[in-house]
C-alpha cells in the first residue's frame, strides 16, 4: 500500500433524499445485528453537537475483489434519528451506474424506541432514474423507511456488484452526519500483476489508511461530520473519502508522468480519429472550398450534433439493456456508419471530420468541475472523466468544442467544463491548456414585464424573457424531454410560485427557439397573478420581489466553513413596467441601490413615466468561487440586494 496522500476526485457513494414512502410490515430478512442498549440510549450531545438532527451508528463495508463472478461490496448501515427533522434520513437513496454496477440483495427497516421493528417489503424498494447527462445514466434504488420518529434506530442493508471488475474504488470515510463506528474489509485480487494502492482523499487522517491481516482493514471511531452549505464546491471536494486503485504506475515526477500519458493515449487516439475515405466524402459534402477555419468547424459541429444520435443521451429505454447489445466504437469510421454512439464516439468522429477539413485538431482529456476538481501532483489519469475537441489554430491558439452535449451551439461549452485543466494530447508536446471561462453578460437572462394591478388586487402581466449562454442551455437541457403541454404547465408553475396566493391564470404561452440552440431562448407569456398587490381604502401597495422572482436570502448563517461555489458566471436585467389603474399616482419611489464588489455588482433603480413607474434591476456575477475567508463580504452583498429587492412601491388614490 502507498502512504496516503490528497487529491480531490472521485465519485462517492450517499445518502440521499427520495420521495418514496411506505408503511408495511414483511418478513424480516435474516443477519440484522443485535442492537446495543447504549445505543437506544445515545442522545444528540453524545455526538458533539447537541443540535443533531441523527448519527450513523455503524458504517460497515466488506469487499471482495477476489471472485470469478466480479466484485461485490456488501454494505451495512444503522442511524440513529434525535429530532424531527432527522426522520428525513429515513427516505434513502442508493445511486448506481447501469452497465458498471448493479445493486441487490437490499433489506431496511425501522426499529422504534420500544424495540418493535417493522421491515421495508420488498415491493416498496423501487428503481427510478435520477439523471441522465453526456457521460451517462444514473439510476438508484429508493425507499423509505416505515415508522420513522423521534428515538427509532434505522438500518440497511445492500450488495453493489460490479460484473467486469474495477480498477478505482471510491469509499465513504465522512459523511454529513457523526459516525460512531466505521468498519471496512477489503479483499483485493490475488493474482493481480498490478499494485493494489490507496489513497485518502481531503484529508490526512492516519486512521484511515488501510491494515493488512489478511485482507486490508480500516477502523475509526468518532468522525465528526463534514459541513453540508449551500453553494458549496462538490461534494467530493470538501468531504473526507478514500480511493482505492490498481496499478503499474512508478512515475513520481509529476510532469515527466503526465507527458508520457499523453504521447501514450496520443497514438491510440491519433489512430482512432483517422479520416477515412467515408469520412472525407461526408466533409466534403457539408463543406464548401471557400469556407474559413470556423466555418467549416461551424459546419461540422452542426453535422455531427443533427446526424450522429448521442447514445448518452438516448431515452431510457436504450440505457443499461441496450448497451450490452450494442459493440463499442472503436474507430470513427464506424461511428459515423452506425449513426450513433456514445459521447467519446461523437467527440473522437468531430475530430477525425476536422482533420479531414484539414484543422489540426486534437482530443482534449479532462476533470469535469461539478463531480470532482483535477490535480495535477496526483499522477494517475483516474481522474478524467471526460474530454471535448481542442482545435489549434495557425497562431497557437487553442479553442475548445463539445460536439457530444446535447443543446449546445459551437462556441460554447458546458459550464462543468469551463475553466478546468485540459490535457491536450500530442506527439511530441501533450500539454495541460486552462478551458475558457464565459462572462457574466454572456450568461444572462432578461426579463421584460408590464404590470396593471386590477381594483381586486389581481396583477394582469406580460412577461417576455431571452436567455442565451449557459442559461439558455440550462433551460433547454431541463426541457429536453418535456411535451409542448409540459412545458406549458412547467413554465406556468415557475412563473407564479413567487406569489404568495399561488393563484394564477396562464392565457397564453409561446417559447421560440426551444430547439435552436445556436439563438438566444425566449419565452413570451401572459397570465394574471391573484393577491399580488396590496388595496386600502386610500393606497395600492405592490412589491417587485414576486416580480423579479427574487429568492430568499441563501447566505444566513453568521459564518461559513467551505468555499462559496457558483457554476458559472451570470448576469439578470429585469425591467419592470407598473401601469396603475385611472385615479391613481405613484408616491415617492425608493431610493437608487447600487452595490458593487469587483465580481459581483447590484443596481436597482425607480423612475416614473408620466403616469407609470419602471423598475430597472441588474445583478452581474463574475466569478465562481469566492473564498470562505470572504464570507462577510459576500453575504453583506446578497443581504443588500435581498433588502432593495423587497423594496414596495406605493400608489395613492387621487379619485
Amino acid at each position: 500500500m502507498m502512504p496516503c496522500r490528497v487529491f480531490r476526485g472521485g465519485f462517492l457513494f450517499l445518502l440521499c433524499v427520495a420521495a418514496i414512502s411506505s408503511e408495511r410490515k414483511g418478513p424480516s430478512a435474516a443477519a440484522w445485528k443485535p442492537i446495543k442498549p447504549e445505543d437506544f440510549k445515545m442522545i444528540a450531545a453524545d455526538t458533539g453537537d447537541p443540535g443533531a438532527e441523527a448519527a450513523i451508528l455503524f458504517r460497515e463495508g466488506d469487499l471482495n475483489d477476489d471472485a470469478a463472478e466480479g466484485t461485490s461490496l456488501k454494505v451495512y448501515v444503522r442511524l440513529k434519528i434525535f429530532t424531527q427533522a432527522g426522520r428525513r434520513y429515513g427516505d434513502v437513496q442508493l445511486p448506481y451506474r447501469p452497465g458498471e454496477v448493479g445493486i441487490s440483495d437490499v433489506h431496511a427497516r425501522t426499529v422504534r424506541p420500544d424495540g418493535r421493528a417493522v421491515d421495508v417489503e420488498s415491493k416498496d424498494i423501487f428503481d427510478k432514474l435520477v439523471s441522465r447527462t453526456s457521460r451517462g445514466v444514473w439510476r438508484a434504488k429508493t425507499f423509505s423507511l416505515p415508522s420513522v420518529e423521534v428515538g427509532s434506530i434505522i438500518e440497511y442493508r445492500y450488495r453493489q456488484t460490479y460484473p467486469s471488475g474495477f480498477r478505482y474504488f471510491a469509499f465513504d470515510l465522512q459523511s454529513d452526519l457523526f459516525i460512531k463506528e466505521l468498519r471496512y474489509s477489503i479483499q483485493p485480487q490475488s493474482l493481480s500483476k498490478l499494485d493494489v494502492k490507496w489513497v485518502t482523499i481531503n484529508g490526512d487522517d492516519k486512521r484511515f489508511a488501510p491494515v493488512w491481516n489478511g485482507s486490508y482493514q480500516i477502523k475509526a471511531d468518532n468522525i465528526l461530520p463534514f459541513r453540508r452549505e449551500p453553494f458549496m464546491p462538490p461534494e467530493s471536494a470538501v468531504k473526507t473519502w478514500g480511493w482505492l486503485y490498481y496499478s503499474k504506475e512508478s512515475q513520481d515526477d509529476v510532469d515527466k508522468y503526465w507527458i508520457e500519458y499523453g504521447r501514450r493515449v496520443y497514438a491510440a487516439a491519433r489512430e482512432e480519429t483517422k479520416p477515412t475515405k467515408l469520412i472525407r466524402r461526408v466533409v466534403h459534402s457539408i463543406t464548401v472550398s471557400t469556407d474559413t477555419p470556423r466555418e467549416k468547424i461551424e459546419r461540422i459541429y452542426e453535422y455531427v450534433q443533427r446526424e450522429i444520435e448521442n447514445f448518452s443521451n438516448a431515452p431510457e429505454a436504450h440505457d443499461a439493456r441496450d448497451s450490452e447489445k450494442i459493440a463499442p466504437n472503436n474507430s470513427a469510421d464506424l461511428t459515423i456508419k452506425r449513426r450513433r454512439g456514445t459521447a467519446r464516439d461523437i467527440n473522437r468522429l468531430f475530430i477525425a471530420m476536422l482533420r479531414a477539413a484539414g484543422l489540426n485538431a486534437h482530443v482534449a482529456e479532462l476533470t469535469t468541475r461539478d463531480e470532482n476538481f483535477f490535480h495535477s501532483y496526483f499522477t494517475d489519469s483516474s481522474q478524467f472523466n471526460s474530454e471535448m475537441t481542442a482545435v489549434v489554430a495557425q497562431d497557437g491558439s487553442i479553442r475548445f468544442f463539445d460536439p457530444a452535449a446535447e443543446n449546445c451551439p459551437a462556441g460554447i461549452i458546458p459550464w462543468e467544463k469551463e475553466s478546468v485543466a485540459a490535457l491536450v494530447y500530442g506527439k511530441h508536446n501533450p500539454r495541460f491548456v486552462n478551458t475558457p471561462i464565459s462572462q457574466g453578460w454572456d450568461n444572462a437572462e432578461e426579463r421584460l414585464l408590464t404590470v396593471a394591478p386590477t381594483e381586486s388586487g389581481e396583477l394582469r402581466i406580460h412577461e417576455e424573457d431571452s436567455f442565451k449562454g449557459q442559461r439558455a442551455l440550462e433551460q433547454r437541457n431541463t426541457w429536453s424531454d418535456l411535451s409542448e403541454e409540459g412545458l406549458r404547465r412547467l413554465v406556468a408553475s415557475e412563473y407564479i410560485e413567487a406569489f404568495a396566493s399561488g393563484a394564477a391564470n396562464e392565457a397564453t404561452l409561446k417559447v421560440e427557439d426551444r430547439n435552436h440552440s445556436s439563438k438566444p431562448l425566449s419565452i413570451i407569456c401572459d397570465y394574471t397573478a391573484a393577491g399580488g398587490a396590496q388595496l386600502t381604502e386610500k393606497r395600492l401597495i405592490l412589491g417587485v420581489r414576486p416580480l423579479i422572482r427574487s429568492k430568499a436570502p441563501v447566505f444566513t448563517a453568521p459564518r461559513r466553513y467551505n468555499d462559496i461555489y457558483f457554476h458559472y458566471p451570470c448576469a439578470e436585467h429585469q425591467r419592470i413596467t407598473i401601469e396603475p389603474m385611472d385615479g391613481y399616482e405613484a408616491e415617492e419611489l425608493p431610493k437608487p441601490v447600487e452595490v458593487d464588489i469587483g465580481a459581483a455588482h447590484y443596481r436597482a433603480v425607480f423612475s416614473r413615466a408620466g403616469n407609470r413607474v419602471v423598475f430597472d434591476r441588474t445583478l452581474l456575477l463574475n466569478a465562481i468561487t469566492f473564498t470562505a475567508e470572504s464570507y462577510q463580504n459576500i453575504k453583506d452583498f446578497f443581504d443588500r440586494v435581498n433588502e432593495a429587492d423587497g423594496a414596495p412601491v406605493t400608489f395613492k388614490r387621487t379619485q
